[in-house]
């Protein structure tokens, strides 16, 4: 398998050397020329093209630049969330290069598929399904991100004169990706069961996610909620097992991975690892270790706004005035704060906290603050607990968990905004959607008729998405989509000084620390200077460096020249 995939990437990259004078290959060598004859040939090309799922990569991207769950120091990516880069960020750049290379790689395959003509109509069209939808999944994060862009459907190679091309207008190609989508579901298997071999495919849930998801992200409500509909129809629910304790939770490590649980039918698309197989198959990330690891800084940390975002567990707006402590921050609260957030007096692996008196080095009881090599240090004064495998922590690089793309939980939160910006919603809409969420952690369900105190049902809605999506990379896009991304501008803060207690931490190391004043307060400082222009930012600059080789991408986006 890895040969063949190793091969298309190298017949892409060399198919426009076709000189006649060449030298001619021995018979028994794959060629552009014979490579697409069999099954086997079509679905290695089209294995290559999941590489496009990057990994963790887009959790890492859209969670820098969000501001409830940032990488704990400088990256290039939250740099750009902070507003204060510049049009030659290689960062910028890169993220463009991918996607086209992506998308060309999703090109050649679909002006050469249907020279298989031994393979029948129907395994044709399911690979070449999975090419449109990777092509339309690029195309979403082009547009996500710098509004009009170059709509290429050909090779591209030295010789495309798209190499040269223009922009397009976002609309059309929106137009284009959603009817690739759709021919794409129609050559697709409805469902792909979980622990199955074929588990990791795309399968008509995920086209059609993705298209509601475009949908949503282009205010086309009614389009919107119909893929949503009938992704709601195609056998996929909620993963549960009655412990709402812990059922949310363990959809995100090894009790309720569906790579290899076959009860999740709530997983819709994830990128499957496997670290058992032979040395030069495995495949593996280091997301739980990055989130506990023992010996260094916690890489990502939840931030004030998003410990703020969590209702009460009775579905009131939680009030910080009201705690005193560190543990009572996390009590009475909507369940999948505890669930998401490391909770004090719970099993880690992360060596010793910041409690000079906890003995018990499993156990976590305090936020650490000095990065001494001997336990995980938090730079916000919390941990993430989502997504952690706790087996996995002391290991490097040799976690498999799954990392999800879509699940039914946002078909379903897709669905209820679509619905709501619709003016359609009703209360039979929020049982059938957000309250089955609610339902699965024992939170009470949202009520049209008792919001809480000065707010309304979109915003619900919206912090409905923020708390169940937390940390599974949908921040920074839906901040830029719902036009609320000023808040990117303000200092990322985390815990308030009033709740720690200097007697379970070493003695002056409050002091070491920078805070800022928040209402009577004192909030720790993340990150300050940061800056956010709605007339510049909602879009990201066109890369300096593919407009000094292509000049037809001028002009640059509003606020960028």
């Amino acid at each position: 398998m890895r040969k063949y995939i190793f091969l298309f990437v190298t017949l892409l990259a060399l198919s426009s050397c076709n000189d006649d004078f060449l030298e001619r290959p021995p018979l028994d060598t794959l060629t552009n020329d014979n490579f697409w004859q069999n099954e086997a040939h079509l679905r290695s090309a089209a294995n290559s093209l999941y590489s496009a799922l990057s990994g963790k990569d887009l959790l890492n991207m859209f969670e820098s630049m969000g501001e409830t769950a940032p990488w704990a120091i400088t990256t290039a990516y939250r740099t750009i969330g902070g507003g204060n880069y510049s049009t030659d960020i290689a960062q910028v750049n890169n993220i463009w290069v991918r996607a086209y290379y992506n998308i060309g790689r999703c090109n050649y395959f679909l002006n050469n598929y249907r020279r298989a003509s031994t393979v029948t109509e129907a395994v044709r069209e399911r690979y070449a399904a999975e090419a449109l939808f990777f092509r339309a999944y690029d195309y979403w994060l082009l547009t996500t991100l710098f509004g009009d862009v170059p709509y290429i459907t050909g090779e591209l190679n030295v010789y495309s004169p798209d190499v040269f091309r223009g922009r397009d207008a976002k609309a059309a190609i929106i137009d284009s990706i959603a009817a690739d989508l759709e021919r794409s579901y129609k050559n697709l298997p409805a469902f792909i069961q979980p622990a199955s071999a074929e588990f990791g495919r795309i399968s008509q849930g995920a086209a059609l996610t993705l298209l509601s998801r475009i949908y949503l992200y282009n205010e086309r409500w009614n389009e919107a909620a119909d893929a949503a509909r009938r992704a709601m129809n195609l056998g996929y629910s909620l993963y549960t097992t009655g412990n709402k304790a812990n059922d949310y939770r363990n959809l995100f490590n090894f009790t309720g991975r569906a790579s290899r649980v076959g009860s999740n039918r709530e997983t819709i698309l994830a990128y499957v690892y496997n670290f058992d197989l032979g040395e030069d198959a495995r495949t593996s990330h280091n997301l739980s270790r990055e989130l506990w690891v023992p010996n260094d800084y916690s890489r990502f940390t939840p931030t004030k706004r998003m410990i703020e975002t969590w209702l009460t567990a009775d579905g009131k707006v939680w009030n910080p005035a009201s705690v005193s402590t560190y543990e009572e921050v996390f009590e009475n609260r909507d369940p999948r704060m505890k669930q998401s957030v490391l909770p004090p007096n719970t099993a880690w692996e992360g060596r010793k906290d910041g409690n000079p008196n906890n003995t018990n080095s499993a156990v976590f009881t305090y936020p650490k603050f000095s990065n001494d090599k001997d336990g995980c240090m938090t730079y916000s004064g919390y941990y993430l607990y989502k997504y952690v495998e706790p087996s996995k922590v002391g290991q490097v690089s040799q976690d498999d968990n799954d990392i999800i793309y879509f699940r039914y939980a946002e078909v379903l939160l897709n669905y209820a905004e679509a619905r709501e910006r619709a003016g359609a919603l009703t209360q039979a809409t929020l049982d059938s959607t957000i309250n089955l969420l609610r339902d699965r952690v024992g939170m009470v369900p949202m009520q049209l008729s008792a919001l809480p105190a000065g707010s309304d049902i979109r915003k619900e809605i919206r912090r409905e998405r923020t708390v169940e999506l937390f940390f599974e990379g949908h921040r920074y896009p839906d901040l830029i989509r719902w036009r609320e991304a000023e808040v990117l501008g303000e200092d990322l803060l985390g815990v308030n000084r009033r709740w720690l207690d200097p007697a379970k931490l070493p003695a002056g190391i409050l002091n070491t620390l920078k805070w800022k004043n928040v209402g009577g307060d004192q909030y720790l400082i993340i990150e300050s200077g940061r800056t956010f222009n709605p007339a510049k930012h909602y879009l990201l600059s066109l890369p300096f460096t593919q407009m000094q080789r292509n000049p037809n991408l001028r002009p640059n986006n509003p606020g960028w020249d």
